[in-house]
């Protein structure tokens, strides 16, 4: 109860307006008249406080307002003590504040009420306002209760004016209220609420300190919410106390099964959530529930009246009453048992099924066990699970308790022998309904959810019911209940609708994302009031967390492996890491892959950045990183594992690649390059050369192209040699004849689709001779410009006569290499060409014969029809006419030969420009033939061609606005062509066919009642008629014969203009450049930066030959031959070394001596650049195999990393003998190790089955192609029928399991081996699929297997793995040694000297306890999971950064010099023997 009084003294008299409105109060009839005592205090009426009817006062505080002097006339002034006001004022507070936040100073303003009338305005200046100005600053922020509103407000306030006998003293009385209810108040009171509550009820506060701040007159909260951690709620979460009683045997004749003590104490816990007691002899007993009279989170107050009430913080709420307060808490039966993976929530759920079955006689109760809402009572549990587990409770169920009987509910309309209420029966009638999520989901619709509407009519049709809705089930239980976290989705509201006694919520990971999660649970549960809204919730697990986590212990279960351990007898797991090298191959791509990383994040090889305004927080640079990251990581797997990896190999889709495959996809890329910058280095310097020219230094531009020529020419040499080679492989493949090395233009396109490569090569040679043709050309304009300048030659000297044959050679062979660049097309085009012409010639274009009606008469009623087919006739003549006169023009055009086919043709620059008239009229008249043949084809069939007749319609628009191809002769034909396009009333041919044939049957039927006029008539009308079907036959054979003809002028016309473009694209490259500086200086900053661009390009050219030297050299060594490993300085064997360009090798020490001093070859003496070295390893890389230890720490002077502190090398007989293993392919290091691994597992252990795990999707499907081609046994999660197929099929070998596939629950015991083919930063993910075998009902040894490939981002991803399980450990320990005196140093060191197996198992549930399951993963189907920004350099440098940098050996120095000195004195004795 919260009661405040004040007094403050005013030195001036009582306001005018106050005086005013106490006066006026004086003509009122008195209510009621006491008499005052007399003494010197004052004296106040006697009205005790009303409090409106449904609300409870929380606060009252007084102010007493004392004036120096009344404002009242003296002779009205009456001096009877007994005078006093019966009434009240009703004020509402206007302002109530302090001034500019002084303690002393407070300003108030009071307003009459109900006309607002202002009756005081002052600002009181008195220390002592401080005691009640923070009241009365509150109670102004909350609306009155005097005033009129639509709703009634759940906390207001009540002010009143109360004035003394003598008229100068008055009290403002004011008080807090709050609605008697229990309904929490709105979002608009939400904040304002909270603070009056916690101001005036100050027991049962939240958790966190709440601190409410005035900010700028605007009421805030601070530390609003409290995170909860999965780690949180699982130490909150109710674990059964160890007692005997608890672990006593359970006896269940139904259950064929022991369970461990564990079991038996959560099965006692589950009977109780249910309501019953397990006795001694296995019977059940109800046992009355206890209920609290006052919930947890309400308290006990006392409001401003003296009165008892009650409140609750968290909701908000203060009532009088709680006996219609409903709490779920009381009456619920079910929770959530949520055991860790593997430890037999299934079996749990079947003991409860068994052992507390519904006995009630339904009779008794209800009519022929119909409960009240309509619903048919059963003893049934229904069972909800994912898809993939169905089989697995089926299975269990018939393991655990055969005599159960089962029923598998696969949907409404899955059994139409059965109508609505026999599927009712038969459900209602099992001891258990299987069904899963997507049924629940499908039968959204069927469970009239739908808000009822005041219809006009009833319905005529009642929608059909759900089975599942229309039955009060005696349990529902929901598996994997993670799934509807949500609450939202169609399954969730579903399960929420059916009618149910017990509910339970079975998961091993109910927190997937955070303590949200929790909410679809509650809701699922019907736990309310908590689940009845979202701000409820967020209130409860944001600053209640006691008031939670009594909640958690009251419905939810958990036991943890690591709690359990002492009872859970499982057998050894073995846990190995596997370290496996890269091939040659795969190591030179993903190091190409990581230095392409480098760049683009703009780091170097060791994590250091390259520039200096380098953000590492830039969320582009990170986005960068995290991609790279997934690349490499799926590189480290297949290099075509994902879209990116397969389109940089140049794939999106096909057949898996080997590693060879793979290698000559690089090899052929690295050529690709090749070509590409040696084409960038050769225009650079003939623009360089055209610079020259410009500046009048013709002689030195004339160097420079001769010496790009030169270039260019053994390109195009090498480019046609690689052609021919590839050609002749093609050929050889195939098996061709020599016959038809002689390939026509047909048999190339279809050779080119069948091989792609002989297309790229294709393409290549005809870049290198566009190039070469460029040189050709300028060195020929060369030789004119310095023949034809005076200052440089004496015109009909020799040298003049000279360099016009050299020009003239230039031009003849820069021609010849434009006939070569353009003998595709041209071989094309002449051949379309030849065939008209032989036509011509032949005169065999389509003849069109001529339309001749044979009319000798008419009739009365065949007079309109034949005269109109007589007219028809006459159009299309005309019609042929225009057409024929078209194709001519046509043909003369088509029939002209190619610019530059002509032996005396020069090339201009212009080509393309002078013939654009010509192909513009062609095109055009093309346009007329192809209109003015669909017209003819429309009057003949009466099909309109609406393409055709679209393009004419936009083609004549183009024209009327200037554009186009000649846009006045498109508009002249094309009005031509309209005039004689048939009249549309005279219809088509088969249109008059039609009516003359209709009309012969009217005849016919009047000649058959006599009419001699309809005989005769109809004798013209069948000549007629017969004379059209000919017609019709000749035109439409002619037609079809036109249509190909039209079609061959198209493609002949197509193949011309392409000759065009790609001459005028060579005219394009020999254009000249920058004509206005023509005859100026040179241009030497340009220059100058081209110089230095060609510097780069020639630098990058050398890298790419060294690569291709080394890929080539990867593709032919045979790795058989000794000596190829011996360096020729220092005559020794050599692990890593060298490989130059020229395709010589020596150790890397002795070739960086040699080089620094000689910067050539030792052997051929060719100059090297320092970018022309490609370093290679002979190194004998075997597989490392380390398993994790349970023993001593790390010997002295070992490294004390993370991975020297849990694993040790063991020995690695067994894979040298699974190295030996023959494949008759191989696909990258991993997956070869992994294939063969397995096909060990076959011939060592035959009845063996393994699960192979991956994060990535795509990756499995990438290794179960492989699988098939080593003839694996496998199927997956994904597979329909899959888990069933590993589970029976002894053929099936391998299941493959990926991170985003549901999983949770399924029991694969029969493996006894798991793969995992890379290792996780969060180990959480990798800790399900091992749950799927190390769990109860596991009976033999498992072992797991982890695949990481050395010196790769999987190292370092492996390195931050294990020092957070250490970390895990070291943690568990501080807090056992907390209560001893130790330091962090000795807590550590005692760790790693006492590492077991039960300390790593404990940092596994300890991981999995704290992760955060659903945020793990990167969405989409190729996500693998999400690494954290603080992780991410770490992952991608981390390996790079512990590289040892040793330093050189001195040794090397002395062998080297020794060679050099013996090459001198053998040079020596080669001097002083030469001739």
């Amino acid at each position: 109860m919260t009661f405040v009084k004040t007094e403050v003294l005013f030195a001036g008299p009582v306001p005018g307006l106050l005086a005013t409105r106490s006066s006026a109060l004086e003509t009122e009839p008195p209510i009621k008249r006491r008499k005052l005592s007399n003494g010197n205090h004052k004296a106040f009426d006697g009205l005790e406080p009303v409090v409106p009817s449904g609300y409870i006062p929380l606060a009252r505080f007084e102010l007493e307002m004392n004036h120096s002097q009344s404002n009242q006339d003296p002779e009205q002034q009456t001096t009877s003590a007994t005078i006093d006001l019966p009434h009240r004022i009703p004020v509402s507070l206007k302002t109530a504040r302090f001034v500019q936040d002084a303690r002393d100073s407070f300003r108030l303003e009071l307003e009459a009420l109900p006309d607002k009338e202002l009756v005081f305005a002052d600002t009181i200046l008195d220390p002592r306002i401080a005691t009640i100005g923070d009241h009365l600053k509150l109670a102004n922020e909350l609306v009155s209760v005097d005033r009129k509103t639509k709703t009634s407000p759940v906390v207001c306030y009540q002010s009143s004016l109360h004035c003394s006998s003598d008229r100068k003293s008055f009290r403002l009385e004011t008080t807090i209220l709050w609605k008697d209810s229990l309904e929490a108040p709105g979002t608009g009171y939400e904040l304002l609420a909270e603070y009056v509550l916690s101001k005036y009820i100050s027991k049962g506060q939240p958790d966190i300190p709440s601190e409410f701040v005035y900010a700028r007159g605007k009421l805030s909260k601070q530390n609003q919410s409290y995170g909860w951690s999965p780690r949180e709620f699982y130490d909150n979460v109710h674990v059964p106390e160890d007692t005997p009683t608890l672990s006593a045997e359970i006896k269940c004749d139904q259950v064929e099964c022991q369970l461990y003590p564990f079991q038996r104490r959560a099965v006692r816990w589950l009977l109780q959530r249910e309501g019953v007691e397990l006795q001694a002899d296995g019977q059940v007993h109800p046992v009355e529930k206890k209920t609290n009279d006052l919930p947890a989170y309400f308290v006990q107050a006392i409001d401003a009246d003296g009165k008892v009430c009650f409140a609750s913080h968290l909701f908000m709420i203060v009532t009088t009453d709680l006996s219609r307060w409903n709490d779920a808490a009381d009456y619920l039966k079910g929770g959530i048992l949520a055991e860790e993976m593997g430890l037999g929530k299934t079996v749990e759920m079947i003991s409860l099924i068994c052992l507390n079955r519904r006995r009630v006689h339904l009779e008794r109760h209800t009519q022929l066990g119909v409960v009240r809402d309509g619903s048919k009572l059963s003893n049934a549990t229904l069972i909800i699970t994912p898809p993939a587990i169905l089989e697995q409770w089926k299975q269990e169920i018939q393991t655990h308790a055969p005599s159960l009987q089962v029923f598998d509910y696969t949907g409404l309309q899955r059994h139409p022998e059965l109508s609505d209420d026999e599927l009712v029966d038969v459900l209602a009638g099992h001891d258990v309904v299987l069904t899963t999520y997507n049924v629940l989901a499908k039968e959204v619709h069927y469970t009239d959810d739908k808000p009822k509407r005041n219809l006009r009519h009833e319905k005529r049709f009642i929608p059909r019911k759900t089975p599942l809705v229309k039955i009060s089930w005696w349990r529902v239980c929901l598996d994997e209940a993670q799934m509807i976290e949500s609450g939202v989705s169609n399954a969730a509201r579903v399960a929420r609708l059916i009618p149910r006694q017990n509910a339970w919520a079975v998961t091993g990971t109910p927190l997937r994302k955070d303590i949200g999660d929790l909410f679809g649970l509650l809701l699922f549960l019907h736990y309310v009031p908590f689940c009845d809204s979202t701000r409820i919730w967020n209130r409860l697990y944001g600053s209640f967390k006691t008031i939670l986590a009594g909640i958690l212990r009251q419905i939810a279960l958990r036991h943890s492996k690591d709690r359990i351990r002492s009872e859970l007898h499982l057998p050894a797991q073995k846990r190995v890491v596997i370290t496996v090298p890269f091939t040659a191959v795969e190591e030179q791509h993903y190091g190409q892959l990581y230095e392409q990383m480098c760049e683009e994040c703009g780091l170097d090889t060791t994590g250091g950045p390259l520039r200096e305004d380098w953000n590492p927080n830039s969320q582009a640079v990170i986005e960068k990183m995290r991609s790279w990251l997934t690349r490499l990581r799926q590189t480290c797997l297949h290099p075509e594992v994902a879209g990116s990896n397969r389109r940089a190999l140049g794939t999106g889709s096909g057949p898996l690649r080997s590693v060879a495959e793979v290698l000559e996809v690089m090899i052929d890329q690295n050529d690709s390059s090749i070509r590409t910058e040696e084409r960038a280095l050769l225009l650079s310097q003939l623009r360089r050369g055209q610079l020259l020219e410009n500046a009048v230094r013709r002689h030195e531009a004339l160097d420079l192209w001769v010496s790009a020529l030169e270039r260019a020419s053994e390109i195009v040499h090498e480019c046609r040699n690689q052609l021919e080679a590839e050609r002749a492989k093609a050929l050889a493949a195939t098996k061709a004849d020599a016959a038809t090395v002689e390939i026509t233009s047909d048999n190339e396109n279809e050779e080119i689709d069948k091989n792609s490569r002989l297309g790229t090569f294709r393409q290549r040679l005809r870049a290198a001779l566009e190039v070469q043709h460029i040189c050709k050309f300028f060195i020929g304009n060369a030789y004119y410009q310095i023949k034809t300048d005076p200052k440089l030659t004496v015109p009909d000297s020799d040298e003049f006569k000279d360099l016009e044959k050299r020009e003239a050679d230039a031009y003849e062979a820069a021609k010849l290499i434009r006939k070569e660049m353009l003998a595709d097309i041209a071989r094309r085009a002449g051949h379309s060409m030849e065939v008209i012409i032989e036509k011509l010639r032949k005169k065999k274009f389509v003849h069109i014969p001529k339309m001749k009606p044979y009319l000798y008469t008419t009739g009365l009623e065949s007079r309109r029809l034949l005269d109109k087919f007589e007219d028809f006739c006459e159009a299309l003549n005309k019609h042929a006419e225009q057409y024929n006169e078209w194709r001519e023009k046509m043909i003369g055009m088509l029939s002209q030969s190619l610019i530059d086919q002509e032996e005396e043709a020069e090339l201009e620059g212009n080509e393309y420009e002078t013939s654009t008239k010509h192909q513009d009229e062609m095109y055009v008249y093309m346009e007329a033939l192809r209109a003015i043949f669909a017209d003819r084809n429309d009057a003949l069939t009466g099909q309109q061609n609406i393409l055709i007749a679209h393009e004419v319609k936009g083609g004549i628009l183009q024209a009327q606005q200037g554009e186009g191809p000649s846009p006045s002769l498109f508009l002249s034909v094309m009005a031509t062509r309209s005039k004689l396009k048939p009249d549309p009333t005279l219809g088509s041919l088969r249109g008059i066919i039609s009516e003359l044939r209709s009309l012969a049957t009217s005849l016919e039927w009047q000649d058959s009642g006599g009419s001699s006029r309809a005989r005769a008539e109809l004798e013209i009308v069948n000549n007629v008629l017969q004379n059209a079907s000919s017609i019709s036959t000749e035109q439409l054979k002619t037609i079809s014969q036109l249509e190909r003809e039209v079609e061959m002028f198209r493609d002949t016309m197509n193949h011309r203009l392409e000759y065009y473009r790609q001459l005028q694209q060579i005219s394009d490259t020999v254009a000249p450049y920058d004509d206005e500086n023509v005859g100026k200086p040179l241009d030497e900053g340009l220059f100058a930066r081209k110089l230095e661009q060609e510097t780069g390009i020639d630098s990058k050219i050398s890298a790419l030959k060294a690569k291709r030297r080394y890929l080539v050299h990867l593709r032919d060594e045979s790795g058989t031959d000794d000596t190829s490993k011996i360096c020729v300085i220092c005559q020794s064997s050599f692990e890593i070394g060298v490989l130059t360009v020229c395709g010589h090798k020596y150790c890397k020490d002795c070739l960086r001596i040699w080089w620094r001093q000689h910067r050539t070859c030792p052997i051929c003496k060719k100059r090297l650049k320092t970018n022309e070295f490609h370093q290679i390893t002979y190194k004998p890389q075997g597989i490392i195999v380390q398993e994790e230890k349970e023993a001593t720490g790390p010997e002295p002077g070992r490294p004390s990393s993370s991975k020297a502190s849990i694993f040790t090398d063991i020995s690695s007989g067994i894979f040298q003998e699974i190295k030996d293993i023959d494949l008759n392919d191989s696909f990258g290091t991993k997956i070869d190790t992994l294939a063969r691994h397995i096909l060990w597992l076959r011939q060592h252990d035959p009845s063996a089955k393994s699960i192979v795990f991956s994060q990535y999707k795509n990756f499995l499907g990438v290794l179960g192609s492989a699988f098939s081609r080593f003839k694996i046994g496998y199927t997956s999660v994904d597979t329909r029928g899959g888990i069933e197929r590993f589970k029976s099929d002894p053929a099936i070998e391998c299941f493959l399991l990926h991170a985003k596939a549901h999983s949770s629950g399924l029991n694969l015991v029969n493996a006894t081996h798991v793969f995992l083919c890379e290792p996780l930063i969060n180990t959480a993910i990798e800790l399900q699929a091992i749950a799927r075998v190390h769990r109860i009902g596991q009976h033999r040894p498992t072992t797991v297997w982890m695949y990481l490939v050395s010196d790769t981002v999987e190292e370092s991803i492996y390195e931050i793995s294990v020092s957070r399980r250490l970390a895990h450990i070291a943690e568990k320990a501080k807090g056992r040694e907390s209560t001893r005196e130790s330091t962090a140093r000795d807590t550590v060191r005692s760790v790693y000297e006492n590492l077991t197996e039960t300390a790593i198992d404990s940092a596994n549930s300890s991981e999995m306890q704290d992760a955060r399951l659903a945020k793990l993963m990167v969405g989409g189907a190729s996500g693998g999971e999400l690494v954290r920004q603080d992780d991410l350099w770490q992952c991608l440098f981390g390996a790079a950064a512990r590289k040892d940098t040793s330093g050189q050996d001195m040794s090397l120095e002395f062998e080297v010099s020794r060679f050099l000195r013996g090459e001198a004195a053998e040079e020596r004795r080669a001097a002083a023997n030469g001739p």
